[in-house]
């Protein structure tokens, strides 16, 4: 998985708490240490672990800090991707954009790990499709990075999970309610 994520995963424990914390759930996650750099890659079995510790010490569920971490990661992932995204589009034209901006991303990261993701329209709303060839699905991850994402175009946007493969659907869907 991309760097990113695992940076951003240590940043939020480590804002929500400390940094002898995040110690504490490497070292019951059974990793050794590492300084996450946002251009590499490791291996998802460290982000699994980490959830995991992290949903058995905490109040939430790990699908709740899935979701968590997704909204903390999509600035982030903004940020990095901003050459391939205008800041001056609407949610809508997000939605709209989306799947050319993703077949973007893909070929200027030449990521083969990258999960599928397309958009269309309706007349008052979008429907954003995620599916994974991981292990893992991250749908969580996934929501919270859509809401995240469609938040930093329009604050009154709701996204909401409608299919999950976790449930037995083909593919994640999200309804996402345009203003």
């Amino acid at each position: 998985m991309h760097g990113l994520v695992h940076k951003t995963l240590k940043e939020y424990v480590v804002d929500r708490t400390d940094d002898e914390t995040w110690d504490t759930i490497v070292d019951r996650a059974g990793l050794e240490p590492t300084l996450y750099l946002p251009v590499s890659y490791y291996d998802d079995a460290e982000i699994d672990a980490i959830l995991e510790t992290l949903s058995g010490m905490a109040t939430q569920d790990r699908r709740a800090i899935e979701r968590d971490v997704g909204r903390t990661l999509a600035p982030e992932l903004l940020s990095t991707f901003s050459a391939h995204v205008s800041r001056d589009w609407t949610a809508t034209e997000l939605l709209a954009e989306l799947d050319d901006v993703y077949s973007d991303i893909e070929t200027a990261t030449d990521d083969t790990s990258l999960p599928a993701i397309s958009a269309c329209l309706e007349s008052d709303h979008g429907v954003v499709t995620y599916e994974t060839h991981r292990d893992t699905t991250y749908c969580g991850m996934a929501h919270g990075i859509l809401e995240g994402v469609v938040a930093a175009f329009d604050g009154d946007t709701t996204v909401t999970e409608t299919a999950c493969v976790d449930y037995g659907a083909d593919a994640c869907r999200f309804r996402v309610d345009l203003e």
